[in-house]
């Protein structure tokens, strides 16, 4: 290809001189370049120009340019042009910017025909070196801005000047570089597999039906993958693609948008054209930001012009309303059941050392699509290879939290100390309560799976519950136990970044919690609850009405969320019915008794004060305070000794009990031990 260009761009420069045109002093006006036959007749009288004094030389390159045009081109210019039905016109521009770029004797024929201009490719000398741009209306076309090769980058034509340029890519694909250029490179993938996940029959039998109606087709086609995150979108995708004997290249459009910043359509251009030059199907995950954002028109418009299959994967919100400028196929990608699960851990695990029967442990603990099982076993095996082992179950379970880690960024922080069960002082129905809920956690899979209860009432997966009480009786604590006991991390929602004051964006903030900690290892804790669920009021005022939608919106996603929440609050009764209904567990916290108070002392006085001779029993009694009021005092006590540059004794504790009593508005009238 590159040989034919320059043959032509010398053929070229022969047939000038040939008519007239010198070199020597383009300044001149007797040397301007025309092309009119009868006005190079007209001023060659005029200048006296030489004219046919290359005739010889310009035969032979005929001659080399014939040989080389028998030759069958076997170029990837001309398989991309069959592939994509490019016309003539467009295949020689892109064969002349691509040997310019890479021929410095190409470049050098096209920058003296550039004439008085800077030295370039100019759209003009193009049409010299390629009969197929000679028509001004091809050559329209070629440089059209929806032109595929223009459209997606690939090529770039100044629209003052008329300079050509090949972009970068396009010239390194001609080269064979088969790597993804910057910044692409971090942002997407090429996938020719699977990924080894599961596909349930019936999603893969959709896949091939979809993947025969493209074929049949023969026109533009998108396909919307829809289901949650882990469901093996990226996999029936990767389907559709083989059936057509293509790969994939999978980028997140959330990323894409995030790196391109106010040019959203750059990069998303750039993914489409690195999947023509591939022949690879592209994959956009994350796309439910088209259907959440009025904005994206042009990314929406680019989309509609990419290669014959586009596929968009999201949760499916809105999705399917938007219009993408093309037909489309959806797929649905569905909740696996308990059954599918151990067919996806099974099939996952079965290169590694564990068993079966761990697989439907693991099937009935986790809930987890297919696809995210694929990609934490793959991960387990990844980190076991540098590590030199093999992937064992702890490997397995660091891949799994990983996954399901959420990250829900302002909305909640991560709580690190989780306490043990052995560290609450409660009363024996409290804790027979939060065993109830650790087992509901535990056996959700046998009780609403195996038993058929989800099927039968209509119960979701979630597990949730209201802790109330006064102040200090241990409710966050409490929660801290049952997410240390199940092995989940403790997320605490901070309500003052969820509740906004403009109408809607309360419902959006908790949309995007619940959405990310759908089906995740973690648990949420709603910290003084009633502020966000509190009782719908009646409707006197456009404020009283907007305060219910919340209402109602967090009783809907409550109800239908599949994971484990905590609400804590300290007045019960201003927690909405309704939402009280849907709860699997109230447990009412009691402030402690004497006996109780006695334990709080003992447990939360650190051993390492080495107090042996503390009167707990005397410091229960005399102090009615809650644990974390005990806690505080218990604290306190350690100021007093440390700012005496001394250790801790017995008359410390009965100052920190005295003076965090004084705080909660009891006050003492004297301090004293009887």
């Amino acid at each position: 290809m590159v040989a034919v260009v320059r043959l032509r761009a010398e053929a070229a420069f022969l047939a000038r001189l040939n008519r007239g045109t010198g070199f020597a002093d383009p300044r001149a006006p007797t040397q301007v370049h025309l092309r009119d036959p009868a006005a190079v007749a007209r001023l060659g009288q005029v200048a006296l120009r030489p004219s046919d004094t290359h005739k010889r030389a310009a035969a032979a390159v005929d001659a080399a340019l014939a040989a080389a045009l028998a030759v069958t081109d076997a170029s990837p210019l001309a398989a991309l042009a069959a592939r994509l039905a490019l016309p003539p016109a467009h295949c020689a521009l892109a064969a002349i910017a691509i040997a310019t770029a890479v021929d410095d004797d190409t470049r050098e024929l096209c920058h003296a025909m550039a004439g008085r201009r800077a030295p370039g490719l100019y759209l003009d000398v193009c049409a010299e070196l390629s009969a197929e741009l000679a028509d001004p209306l091809a050559r329209a076309r070629a440089i059209h801005p929806r032109a595929p090769l223009l459209d997606t980058g690939l090529l770039t034509v100044d629209d003052d000047t008329g300079r050509v340029r090949a972009a970068p890519r396009l010239v390194a694909w001609a080269l064979g570089d088969a790597g993804l250029p910057p910044p692409l490179d971090e942002l997407a993938a090429v996938v020719d597999h699977d990924g080894g996940a599961w596909l349930a029959p019936a999603t893969a039998g959709e896949a091939d039906q979809i993947a025969h109606r493209i074929a049949a087709a023969g026109a533009p086609i998108a396909v919307l993958l829809l289901g949650a995150r882990g469901s093996g979108r990226q996999a029936a995708a990767a389907r559709i693609a083989r059936a057509q004997g293509r790969s994939l290249i999978v980028a997140d459009l959330a990323q894409l948008v995030a790196r391109a910043g106010a040019d959203r359509t750059r990069l998303v251009r750039a993914v489409l054209g690195e999947a023509i030059l591939r022949d690879a199907v592209p994959l956009f995950t994350g796309a439910d930001a088209l259907a959440a954002d009025g904005d994206d028109g042009a990314v929406l418009a680019a989309l509609g012009r990419g290669p014959t299959t586009v596929c968009l994967a999201a949760s499916g919100r809105g999705l399917a309303s938007v219009s993408l400028g093309r037909p489309f196929h959806v797929l649905r990608m569905p909740r696996g059941d308990l059954a599918d699960r151990e067919q996806a851990w099974v099939q996952a695990l079965a290169a590694t050392s564990i068993g079966a029967s761990e697989a439907i442990e693991l099937a009935g603990r986790y809930v987890l699509g297919p696809g995210a099982i694929a990609e934490v076993t793959a991960e387990a095996a990844r980190f076991a290879q540098a590590r030199g082992g093999v992937v064992d179950r702890g490997a397995l379970e660091d891949a799994i939290g990983r996954r399901l880690s959420i990250r829900l960024g302002s909305y909640g922080t991560l709580l690190a100390r989780k306490a043990r069960l052995d560290e609450m002082v409660l009363p024996e129905e409290v804790v027979a309560s939060m065993h109830d809920m650790i087992a509901m956690v535990r056996q959700r899979s046998t009780i609403l799976e195996r038993w058929g209860y989800q099927r039968h009432l209509g119960i979701s997966r979630g597990v949730s519950a209201l802790f109330s009480g006064e102040p200090g009786t241990g409710k966050t604590m409490a929660a801290s136990v049952v997410a240390s006991e199940l092995g989940l991390e403790l997320i605490r929602i901070d309500l003052s970044q969820v509740i906004s004051k403009w109408v809607g964006e309360t419902e959006k903030n908790l949309g995007r919690i619940f959405d990310d900690a759908h089906d995740a290892n973690a648990m949420l804790l709603f910290d003084e609850a009633d502020a966000l669920f509190g009782k719908r009021t009646e409707v006197k005022s456009a404020q009283d009405r907007h305060a219910n939608l919340e209402v109602n919106y967090i009783l809907q996603r409550m109800e239908s969320f599949d994971g484990v929440s905590v609400l804590t609050t300290n007045f019960e009764s201003s927690i909405d019915q309704a939402l009280q209904r849907r709860l699997n567990f109230r447990v009412r916290f009691p402030e402690p008794e004497v006996d109780e108070r006695t334990a709080l002392w003992q447990k939360l006085l650190p051993p390492a004060t080495g107090l042996t001779d503390v009167p707990f029993d005397r410091l229960a009694e005399r102090f009615q305070m809650t644990g974390g009021y005990i806690k505080n005092a218990v604290v306190r006590a350690a100021v007093i000794a440390a700012r005496e540059g001394r250790e801790l004794t017995v008359d410390d504790l009965w100052s920190g009990a005295h003076a965090e009593y004084a705080e909660m508005g009891k006050v003492l009238s004297t301090l004293t031990r009887d």
